[in-house]
């Protein structure tokens, strides 16, 4: 079977490797947020709110300099890149919080797996205004 060509042409466009870049800093985000998330809710008995929070708190600097150095290659100036990434990062949160409190306490789901549908919910609308934003 042929790839078609317009594929192709966009596998080697820089597009294509700052999304795959992105996919890479996300997953590995995931995976700390995730093992954070465990660590402070199913070790520790935080509440989810709580542990969603601490979670990507910490998780917040590996994300905002791996996006800025690796994923987008960004020179803009630091502070008002980390200003956007800041706001971007306290709305994120909210949501992220939102849903988990809604999927776990109103819905009785799982914490994992409502963590699941929590970061995927977020993480739609971050690679545009990263790209066109935050890391331009």
């Amino acid at each position: 079977m042929k790839i078609p060509e317009f594929i192709t042409r966009f596998i080697k466009t820089k597009a294509a490797g700052q999304i795959m870049r992105y996919l890479i800093t996300g997953i590995c985000s995931a995976a700390i947020e995730f093992s954070l998330l465990f660590v402070f809710k199913g070790l520790m008995g935080l509440s989810v709110v709580v542990a969603n929070s601490i979670a990507l708190s910490i998780v917040f600097w590996f994300n905002f300099l791996m996006n800025r150095i690796w994923s987008f290659k960004s020179k803009m100036k630091l502070s008002k890149q980390l200003g956007m990434y800041s706001l971007l990062f306290l709305f994120n949160l909210g949501a992220s919080d939102l849903i988990m409190y809604l999927l776990t306490d109103r819905l009785s789901m799982q914490y994992l797996l409502a963590k699941v549908f929590a970061t995927g919910t977020v993480v739609c609308w971050n690679f545009v205004i990263y790209k066109k934003v935050i890391y331009k």
